[in-house]
């Protein structure tokens, strides 16, 4: 399932990349959710369930980035309202 990424270069209060990126990695971890609970060998299971972490850890990376570039942009529009008083 591919989703096209238009990035219309401002990104301001939104980040396409970033929210299409996030979907992908929840996706992933629901296929490898699904693999784990159908499986019933305890390697494989482990091996999931690691992948599973990582993607939720990916996912909280994704977050973290979508905080730090609001907060970017909101600190551009203080320095930009300055010019303007």
């Amino acid at each position: 399932m591919k989703k096209d990424v238009e990035c219309a270069h401002s990104c301001k209060g939104f980040c396409n990349a970033l929210e299409i990126a996030t979907l992908h990695e929840k996706e992933a971890i629901f296929h490898y959710d699904s693999l784990r609970d159908e499986c019933n060998y305890p390697d494989v299971k482990a091996i999931l369930n690691e992948l599973i972490i990582q993607r939720q850890k990916t996912i909280r990376l994704l977050e973290e980035a979508k905080v730090l570039l609001k907060s970017k942009f909101e600190i551009l529009d203080q320095i930009q309202d300055g010019f303007k008083s």
